[in-house]
């Protein structure tokens, strides 16, 4: 039935036409399930050079029955307490809730950092860390592998991240039609200070084979060829997995500072294999330390000859590589290196200057200086799948017109903003049109 042919009531035809339109801007605005929640940034990352924890905001449960749905995507929450005391190595746990599918297995990573130490790291340790697993509806373990606590763990320095594969859901696997993920903030570091925690799930579909591995032997290594960067200014690399840009193989130069983190993605398809180099061409005495860590597109470790190395002027070249080209049959090699470079697609590499001793000598905090070398080797394989095998939804957080802000948008997120608005203004100039109709039309 048309609402415009109401007789002498359609006065109050203008009123509910502004009113919906109202409804619907407020909807687009901020009606989403909070799993898929308008993107936020940590607030406290307050160094412009740490690691910054962005993504659409959710709240984990304190119970199964209570755990929202989590979509495949990026999330971020954030964990109260840390362990609070040498004994007790659990704080806050939090637990989701994911649908999959029948022969289907979930993949689940979750990232944590604190904000740099004021005074430079402590002596002794300072741990950090996360404990992901997945369970069934009956609170039951089901997960195939996973690894905990990548990276400076031991003093809680940048980012921090621990990965997890589920079993395959099935009658004899993970029985029922979800799993829960249930992740814990772990250490003493900063303990009683809210943290940010970034998670990421993926869906891995059924049927995702592989055949063989792509070698029984580990290729070794020593990195990259040097060749000149594109330009000489240094390059701006991401703050977090969500922001990191999608760069091409070649050279970067890249300015770092204690306790800084630069963060790409490159696209490396099966067939191909990863080479890197990092060369050190400015540094003050006693600059400290690099680390280089390399994870697919799910965050999962990818063993690249990286891990952390000192900066000397003796020594100012570091390199390594994937030990195989990638493919999907590497997943069941025995050689745990190799069968880490499983995962088609963007692999993220995530260079970190750590942070210096607290008794450590001050000229030491100027930036140092490094020119970063990315190869990508051999041909894409005839058989090889567009882009990633996995469900990934929405793992990247574009720089958009708010990022001179400090404000991490995605574009598809922006443009829901800008349909809000418009939607805004037509109910406002509706209602308005209703009034001015009404009083035209009193006699």
């Amino acid at each position: 039935m048309s609402r415009t042919a109401r007789g002498p009531g359609r006065q109050d035809a203008s009123v509910p036409a502004a009113v919906l339109m109202l409804v619907a801007a407020l909807v687009l605005w901020g009606g989403l399930p909070a799993a898929q929640a308008e993107p936020t940034q940590d607030p406290a990352a307050a160094s412009g050079h740490a690691y910054q924890a962005v993504g659409p905001a959710v709240v984990g449960a304190g119970s199964q029955a209570q755990a929202p749905l989590l979509l495949p995507g990026i999330h971020l929450d954030t964990f109260a307490l840390g362990a609070q005391s040498d004994r007790d190595d659990a704080g806050t746990s939090k637990y989701y809730r994911i649908a999959v599918g029948n022969g289907q297995r979930v993949h689940a990573a979750a990232t944590i950092a604190a904000p740099p130490y004021v005074d430079g790291v402590p002596g002794g340790t300072d741990e950090l860390g996360l404990a992901v697993t997945f369970l069934t509806a009956g609170g039951d373990v089901c997960e195939d592998s996973g690894i905990d606590d990548v990276g400076q763990w031991q003093t809680g320095d940048g980012p921090i991240t621990s990965s997890v594969v589920s079993g395959v859901m099935s009658f004899d696997g993970c029985p029922g039609e979800e799993l829960f993920l249930r992740v814990t903030r772990t250490g003493s570091r900063a303990n009683d200070s809210p943290l940010p925690v970034e998670i990421q799930v993926a869906i891995e579909p059924a049927g995702v084979g592989g055949g063989s591995p792509a070698v029984t032997e580990e290729i070794e290594d020593d990195g990259a060829a040097p060749v000149p960067p594109a330009q000489d200014e240094p390059f701006t690399a991401g703050r977090s997995f969500a922001t990191a840009p999608e760069v091409a193989p070649g050279s970067y130069v890249l300015e770092l500072v204690p306790g800084e983190v630069g963060l790409v993605r490159i696209p490396v398809q099966e067939g191909q294999r990863l080479r890197w180099r990092v060369e050190v061409t400015s540094q003050p005495e006693g600059a400290g330390e690099l680390a280089l860590r390399v994870t697919n597109a799910a965050r999962e470790q990818v063993t690249a000859g990286g891990g952390s190395w000192r900066m000397t002027p003796d020594d100012r070249v570091a390199g390594g590589g994937m030990t195989t080209p990638v493919d999907r049959g590497n997943r069941s090699s025995e050689l745990s290196s190799v069968a880490s470079a499983w995962l088609p697609g963007m692999q993220t590499v995530l260079l970190q200057r750590l942070q210096r001793p607290a008794d450590a000598e001050p000229a030491g905090e100027e930036p140092v200086t490094v020119v970063l070398t990315l190869e990508v080797e051999g041909e894409v394989a005839e058989n090889a799948p567009e882009g990633s095998v996995l469900e990934l939804g929405e793992t990247t957080l574009e720089r958009g017109p708010l990022a001179s802000l400090g404000i991490e948008a995605s574009w598809g997120r922006l443009a829901m903003f800008a349909g809000a608005g418009v939607l805004t203004v037509l109910g406002l100039l509706a209602g308005i049109a209703g009034v001015l109709v009404l009083r035209l039309r009193r006699p």
